[in-house]
């Protein structure tokens, strides 16, 4: 069974020492008696597969309304928090915390095209420029192309440390307040063969290796949180 992701370390990565959704899905495709393939496409790419049924499902999604009416989703995979991140580099004052999105009119918003948050942003009515992947996202704040980018927490100080100079990272922020905090999970189209069958055998699964203590000890292994 087919599952399409792409990037997004220390999450997901074709990488195995950099990717706990490439490490656990094994185990939970053993509980469930398949054996999972991944297929790494860009992110628009990896829900168009799931929609035009190439694939069963993607990783790791948040659900929106609009996603909903055509996806199904999975038990969470993990808790994650979305953070804002800025670069200092003068003596440009940015705002700690913020009770509503639109307080950051003033600045201009970076992140990811295609990513949950861009319909947040444009409610909010913020200047966006959005990239193509989390690092050209932290490049564009680094350069001064943006003031702000949107990150889970452990994606953002990935990339900075895989990415920037030690002197470069000392740079790099966050506000205090959370863009979001919430759980990604995995996606399927709705007419995919017994997907809700199958949906439920990986749910069972998941459920059983987070009463093992399998997937503690993988997540401590990628330094992903566990929220059990």
């Amino acid at each position: 069974m087919t599952i399409a992701t792409s990037e997004l370390p220390p999450y997901v990565s074709s990488n195995p020492a950099r990717s706990f959704l490439t490490e656990l899905l094994p185990e939970v495709g053993k509980e469930m008696g398949v054996k999972f393939k991944f297929r790494f496409l860009p992110w628009p790419r990896c829900e168009l597969a799931v929609q035009d049924l190439q694939a069963w499902a993607t990783m790791p999604y948040v659900p929106t309304p609009e996603r909903e009416a055509k996806f199904l989703f999975s038990q969470p995979l993990y808790a994650k928090k979305t953070l804002l991140f800025y670069y200092q580099q003068d003596e440009r004052e940015y705002p700690q915390t913020f009770t509503a999105l639109s307080e950051l009119q003033p600045y201009k918003m970076g992140g990811v095209r295609g990513y949950y948050y861009e319909a947040m942003f444009a409610e909010a009515g913020l200047s966006l420029d959005l990239a193509t992947s989390e690092e050209s996202s932290f490049k564009k704040l680094r350069a001064g192309r943006v003031d702000m980018v949107a990150a889970v927490e452990g994606v953002g100080w990935d990339v900075i440390r895989k990415h920037f100079s030690v002197d470069e990272q000392q740079g790099f922020h966050t506000l205090k307040t959370p863009l979001a905090v919430g759980h990604n999970f995995l996606m399927t189209s709705r007419n995919y063969p017994q997907t809700e069958q199958l949906l439920e055998r990986f749910n069972q699964a998941l459920a059983k290796l987070r009463r093992n203590g399998v997937y503690k000890a993988i997540a401590e292994r990628h330094g992903v949180t566990v929220d059990n």
